[in-house]
């Protein structure tokens, strides 16, 4: 029995698949997946120098974020207004509180909050709503991770818009809310390598996964890609301290 459950740290029957034209596959590849966990673990780790005691993630969806601190921080917590994508979150996780809602439905505050690729979804007349909700569910002096896609990369069908660090400012300007910006840093960058290996490995013809290839590329990837500057960085993230009272305006 004890085998059994923990076979099911992932839906394991759900990895194979019958694709649309009718034939098995036994394993699925997703072309942005190296780069998906360069900057969602790079996230992780700012998150946990922080050291925060509780952790919100705004936008969670299938709660995989959450799931990377799991045993590391205290009290996490996740929320998303789409359904389907917090029953997975549940199902993953279910000794995490998930709210399938608006953030301002949350009931706690946060030291930490995130909004991982989240920002670039809000409609822009939501969106100094959706930084100020962000500030009420974090603490004072706590914090607000953000990242967002950065104008490098094209923007994609399902985002309003890509970010670069003015637009990111105007924005948190326009929300008027009470938050300072303490880092900001650009996280992963392509190279000519990163694209030859992954057409080599993943194309229309053929697909496959060498182990030893598969680990040499991802310590290339951690240690080469991650850092990035704004002419080449696919992500931008930018850490946010709540000030203990709201600034002052003049005037």
């Amino acid at each position: 029995m004890n085998i059994q459950m923990n076979e099911y740290t992932f839906p394991y029957h759900h990895i194979p698949y019958i694709d649309n034209d009718g034939y098995g596959n036994r394993c699925r590849y997703w072309k942005w997946g190296y780069e998906y966990l360069c900057y969602l673990l790079h996230i992780r780790d700012i998150v946990l120098k922080l050291a925060p005691s509780s952790v919100l993630d705004a936008g969670c969806g299938d709660g995989a974020f959450v799931a990377s601190l799991k045993g590391k921080v205290k009290t996490l917590a996740g929320y998303d207004p789409v359904e389907r994508a917090i029953q997975f979150a549940r199902a993953f996780n279910p000794q995490v509180e998930f709210y399938a809602s608006q953030v301002e439905d949350v009931p706690e505050t946060f030291d930490v909050v995130t909004a991982i690729e989240v920002l670039e979804h809000i409609p822009p007349e939501n969106v100094s709503h959706f930084l100020r909700s962000l500030a009420a569910k974090t603490r004072p002096g706590g914090h607000i991770v953000l990242s967002v896609p950065t104008t490098i990369i094209p923007l994609n069908p399902k985002h309003y818009r890509h970010y670069d660090m003015p637009t990111l400012k105007t924005e948190l300007s326009a929300a008027d809310v009470p938050l300072k910006i303490v880092l900001f840093e650009y996280v992963y960058r392509h190279s000519f390598l990163a694209k030859i290996y992954l057409w080599v490995t993943n194309n229309s013809l053929w697909s496959f996964e060498l182990h030893l290839l598969r680990k040499v590329f991802w310590k290339y990837v951690w240690n080469k890609l991650r850092a990035a500057d704004e002419k080449t960085g696919h992500h931008l993230v930018v850490v946010l301290r709540k000030e203990t009272k709201a600034p002052e305006h003049n005037g």
